[in-house]
């Protein structure tokens, strides 16, 4: 590992040759051999998250391009290669690095393009590394095709991106595609053990493991936080609370804490560990993040415990892998679309802890039974319906359920919502929401206490709790369909049978005959776009 004349770790350590690249060996080994057996494509192009490697990349594929030092199996030797020195130290005339986000325009292409046709100065190949390629404006990429397809034999073009789906197909058909790949946890850490013995850094393995987590598979992410961390604690030992203190992470103990509460329904006891964390300065949108990936983690094991030989799990780690087996899968997947809801909620709201507080609490209602339902409602009375209520004759259904299926797009909008309505105001507005996001209303008769609902599937989240409570006033029945259409594609198809009957009215075909470009727009849809934009 070459050591450069930084003080930054992220620039001290930045790769110089392939043999210094981790995690990248598919790329390593499919461009060393192309460059071995003369087949070099007219352009690479490199793409992944950030600080995975791929200007390092590049220029590191300029310098083997350019070397003139080879070993017997014709590998390039770049620590001998005075065309590589040139081209590390930035003064390789034949190597031009450009930043395409703030060399966006058509005129920057055209600057390039006339540039390819001269011959190399001092280098085998002209190499042109763009960086951020997808931040090229439309012009300007339309202004390359050319000469990407058919470059002169000493052009080459090397473009990395973070956004490969931004760049036009044109392009990408165009170029030999690398995806540079996140770092893998095991690559991660003996990389930085590594780095940690060269500068002597005194560092707890926990402490690295959540330096890992934050670099998210990036290098560059990785050492900068191992650079931080030994700055932050001044030539003494890191500490795993020390990275927690200095990100704003959650204490790991604490999201397990707090996942473990609504699983067991202990709302006091959670409430008192948000507060707690509240206090402590840890960031509310961290938590909810950290607790989506706790759940997540928590549905795999169970689906595979294999996972659970991972040598990075903690102790920590293992007790909470123990206390979820009594948890089932249907669970798990409640909690998590609460997460995914409440998540969007905290982005918008004014008070972010208060909402978390909420989002918890609605996570616990969800998944456990009775308290499904408002905490209000545990005051009010069963309902008992008069026992010939319950006993509603099979020739009364029959005929409801004929006259249900003839009805019209608009008759079921509105048994939908008359259903919402008595629904919505005697019981949970919550469960009446599972059913809206769910389900179609297949069958309702208020004075008789008649339901029948349809869905996809059977086990969509909520659905136990919903029957649970359904079953208790209503003669209740669920069927499977792939026909359902929901409340909202109900009323889509309505509206356009609306927009359709207009278009072909007399009076719209008057306005036609004067206006013939006139349209027939939703106000709703237009406010609803204006309101967002706003």
């Amino acid at each position: 590992m070459n050591k450069k004349n930084s003080t930054v770790l992220a620039l001290k350590y930045r790769p110089n040759d392939f043999k210094d690249l981790i995690g990248q060996e598919y790329l390593v080994e499919t461009v060393k051999k192309s460059i071995q057996l003369d087949k070099i494509p007219n352009a690479y192009i490199f793409t992944g998250i950030r600080g995975v490697g791929k200007t390092t990349t590049a220029r590191i594929v300029a310098k083997m391009l350019n070397c003139t030092v080879f070993d017997d199996d014709k590998n390039p030797l770049l620590d001998q290669c005075d065309q590589a020195k040139a081209i590390a130290e930035d003064r390789h005339p034949d190597v031009l690095e450009i930043d395409a986000a703030s060399n966006t325009s058509v005129d920057n292409a055209r600057e390039i393009i006339e540039n390819v046709k001269y011959s190399p100065v001092m280098g085998k190949y002209k190499v042109y590394i763009i960086d951020e390629v997808h931040m090229l404006s439309k012009s300007a990429f339309n202004a390359l095709l050319k000469t990407l397809e058919e470059p002169p034999e000493h052009s080459k073009f090397i473009f990395a991106t973070t956004e490969i789906s931004k760049v036009p197909i044109t392009i990408l058909s165009r170029c030999q595609k690398f995806d540079l790949r996140r770092i893998n946890k095991s690559t991660m850490f003996d990389f930085l053990k590594k780095i940690i013995v060269l500068e002597s850094i005194e560092i707890t393995d926990q402490a690295l493991y959540m330096i890992i987590k934050a670099g998210d598979g990036s290098v560059r992410d990785s050492l900068s936080i191992l650079d931080q961390a030994n700055i932050f604690k001044a030539a003494q030992k890191i500490e795993d609370q020390d990275i927690v203190n200095m990100l704003g992470f959650a204490r790991r103990s604490d999201i397990y804490d707090l996942a473990l509460q609504v699983t067991d329904n202990q709302m006091n006891k959670l409430l008192l560990v948000l507060q707690d964390m509240y206090d402590r300065g840890t960031e509310t949108s961290k938590v909810i993040q950290e607790l989506m990936e706790v759940v997540n983690w928590a549905l795999k094991i169970k689906i595979n415990p294999q996972l659970l030989n991972d040598d990075f799990l903690s102790d920590e780690d293992k007790a909470f892998a123990k206390a979820v087996e009594q948890i089932n899968e249907g669970q798990l997947n409640i909690f998590w679309q609460s997460l995914m809801k409440g998540y969007e909620e905290i982005k918008i709201s004014p008070n972010p802890h208060l909402t978390l507080e909420m989002i918890l609490l609605r996570s616990c209602f969800l998944m456990h039974g009775d308290s499904g339902k408002i905490l209000d409602e545990k005051k009010k009375p069963k309902i008992n319906f008069p026992e010939e209520k319950k006993n509603i004759k099979i020739e009364k259904l029959e005929v409801i359920q004929k006259k249900i299926e003839k009805i019209s797009i608009q008759e079921k909008i509105k048994l939908h919502e008359d259903f919402f309505q008595f629904y919505g105001n005697e019981f949970s507005p919550l469960m009446a929401s599972i059913i809206l996001e769910n389900c179609e209303i297949i069958l309702f008769d208020k004075e008789d206490k008649i339901l029948k609902i349809s869905a996809n599937k059977k086990d969509f989240p909520g659905y136990s709790e919903l029957s649970s409570n359904l079953k208790d006033i209503y003669k209740f029945s669920f069927e499977e369909s792939n026909d359902v259409i929901l409340l909202h594609e109900l009323k889509e198809i309505r509206k356009q049978e609306l927009i359709k009957k207009e278009m072909g009215s007399d009076e719209f075909k008057k306005v036609l005959a004067k206006f013939p470009n006139a349209k027939i727009l939703d106000i709703e849809e237009i406010e609803r776009k204006n309101n967002n934009d706003g």
